[in-house]
């Protein structure tokens, strides 16, 4: 997670306006589009067999010979003590929410999970299941599946953290931890594979939110050992890096969490011979000021002096690496503004089109949502700009 979550003052300002707001114990995390075409809607179905497995390129991922368009966008609660997707308790369910993703042109949901969604025996809120969540957290994720293949969209599991308690606090920024083991790691991995194998227009697994704790050495022998865990059991998926922290080389300029992969431009994640080469995709995640002031957000060329940054964090892989972008945004006023609308002009110049926007919630406290606090109406300024995205509209 990030720094700068005010979550007591977001949780007020929502009462005070009579807005929908989750119920208080939980804690908060941080945290016209190109129309649909027939081929984009030609989704996999429930527990067909993937004969064209998805592949990660420098051009882009595809599934086969067939590219597939990923503006994506993150939709979290699985990942929290709630294990449901929060705005449930505005008494909208979730194939109207979905709707609402495609329409605006998002073809790819980022849906960040922990351990306990992927077994029986936990159960969701009750306002969850007022709106038609299933009561367990497991049969609730696969029900999600269901209705994003219904939807039309394509799927990244983001393993989020090992323990949901330690959502609206500081993460620990490593896969493993406190009694929660590598390979307790190791197996959930595979059980997220195995649930793509019934649910193929899931496409990749995220191995590990912002391990911002790990330098890139370790980081990158642990992306390895579970790119490979995912892909013994299910060859057919796209396996997502992030990034490290600033416990490792940044060229100079500190990075935000997931962000850093200076050292894995002459160093990348290489799986063993017995698996194809062609499953990694880096997707580092990128902050402005909303975030964290960095210092290099005062400086008097801001934001000019932004390009050679990204470039040494991980722009520099475009064109040599698959590369994406697995979180970026933020409220997307004053001085936010001008850096997101910076680094989507940066993104296209670097023909970077792969990307999954931070996020769909509006109570992310540091970053707001796609959605203000009705969880019905829409932040036109951020859509604007994510359109210029899936246009590629410089």
């Amino acid at each position: 997670m990030r720094a700068g979550i005010l979550i007591l003052t977001l949780t007020v300002i929502l009462l005070l306006t009579g807005c929908a707001v989750r119920p208080p114990s939980s804690p908060l995390p941080r945290a016209g589009a190109t129309p649909p075409t027939e081929k984009e809607e030609a989704m996999p179905q429930i527990g067909e067999t993937v004969s064209h497995p998805y592949r990660a390129t420098p051009q882009g991922v595809f599934r086969g010979d067939e590219p597939i368009p990923l503006y994506g966008i993150n939709w979290f609660g699985l990942e929290t003590p709630d294990r449901a997707p929060h705005g449930l308790w505005t008494g909208r369910k979730v194939p109207d929410f979905l709707a609402q993703m495609r329409a605006l042109g998002f073809t790819a949901l980022r849906l960040p999970v922990s351990p306990q969604v992927l077994t029986p025996g936990y159960s969701t809120p009750s306002w969850a299941q007022s709106a038609g969540y299933p009561a367990d957290a497991h049969d609730g994720l696969l029900y999600l599946l269901e209705e994003t293949r219904k939807a039309g969209l394509y799927v990244l599991l983001d393993f989020h953290t090992y323990d949901p308690d330690l959502i609206g606090g500081k993460l620990p920024g490593r896969p493993f931890g406190e009694g929660y083991t590598q390979e307790n790691w190791l197996a959930d991995l595979r059980r997220m594979a195995e649930i793509a194998r019934a649910y193929p227009n899931v496409f990749g697994v995220d191995l590990c939110n912002e391990p911002h704790a790990l330098t890139w050495a370790q980081w990158k022998r642990l992306a390895q050992e579970g790119a490979e865990a995912i892909l013994s059991v299910n060859p057919s998926l796209v396996v997502a890096v992030e990034g490290v922290g600033n416990a490792s080389n940044n060229g100079g300029w500190p990075a935000f969490w997931g962000e850093n992969l200076t050292e894995a431009y002459r160093d990348p994640v290489v799986l063993g011979p017995s698996f194809p080469a062609d499953r990694i995709l880096y997707l580092p995640h990128a902050y402005g000021p909303d975030v964290y002031r960095q210092p290099y957000f005062d400086a008097p060329n801001f934001p000019d002096n932004m390009p050679p940054i990204w470039e040494v964090h991980f722009g520099r892989m475009a064109g040599e690496y698959p590369l994406g972008i697995g979180e970026f945004g933020g409220r997307y006023e004053g001085d936010d503004r001008v850096w997101q609308d910076a680094f989507v002009d940066y993104l296209l110049e670097k023909d970077i089109r792969i990307f999954f926007y931070w996020c769909l919630n509006p109570n992310s406290g540091d970053t707001g949502g796609i959605l203000l606090d009705d969880w019905r109406t829409l932040h036109e300024g951020k859509m604007n700009l994510l359109r210029r995205l899936m246009e590629g509209r410089r």
